[in-house]
């Protein structure tokens, strides 16, 4: 049986290399619109810095107007608290300070006298002392710790049978007397423990 073929058909070359015009519209789009991001793109960037130019020498003269704030010295300024402070403490030459309760206002006879009472009503044994320097000093031996002038001189002995503010009040005028130019304290002793609990200045030179 014979089977009938077609004839080839010839197609012409040139038609076959040639493009069709859609393919050449379609490579013209992809084109633009990668031009068109690359430009975008190239905006972006420059947009972003600028603006962190801008941030860096916004920062920058920030830091320097801080810096220069806080190199500039502050005003002086002192209250009246502090220059009470300062004329009333702050003077090691003209008002140095003995015992706790020199910082407060100086005690009148009723305050010494009510000190003594509490001393005693607590059970501590009063005691008066005297010196002239009244400070701390080094004089017989610079050896480290020692220090003269730590013991002052204890006026007659520690009252053991005193019971009210009277007695010890008259050995300070006692002693005030014997001693105008030296100072003078009334120390509370604790028998039990063997220390010193408390202690007050009742006397200045020449007062």
């Amino acid at each position: 049986r014979r089977h009938l073929q077609a004839p080839p058909t010839q197609h012409n070359s040139s038609s076959q290399e040639r493009p069709p015009a859609s393919m050449k519209t379609n490579t013209a789009i992809i084109a633009s619109v990668a031009c068109n991001a690359i430009l975008c793109i190239g905006l972006v960037a420059m947009t972003m810095g600028s603006s962190n130019n801008l941030q860096s020498a916004v920062a920058a003269k920030a830091m320097t107007r801080s810096f220069s704030r806080a190199m500039t010295p502050a005003p002086t300024f002192r209250s009246a608290v502090a220059q009470a402070y300062c004329e009333e403490v702050v003077d090691p030459e003209n008002n140095v300070k003995y015992e706790a309760m020199s910082f407060l206002n100086s005690f009148t006879r009723p305050d010494m006298e009510a000190q003594v009472n509490y001393m005693i009503q607590n059970g501590l044994i009063p005691c008066v002392e005297f010196d002239k320097t009244g400070t701390t000093f080094r004089e017989h031996s610079s050896m480290p710790g020692y220090y003269d002038g730590r013991y002052w001189t204890m006026w007659k002995l520690p009252m053991f049978g005193a019971t009210d503010a009277s007695s010890v009040m008259a050995e300070v005028d006692e002693c005030k007397a014997n001693n105008p130019n030296s100072f003078i304290r009334i120390l509370g002793f604790d028998n039990i423990k063997q220390v010193q609990c408390m202690g007050f200045l009742v006397g200045r030179p020449g007062q």
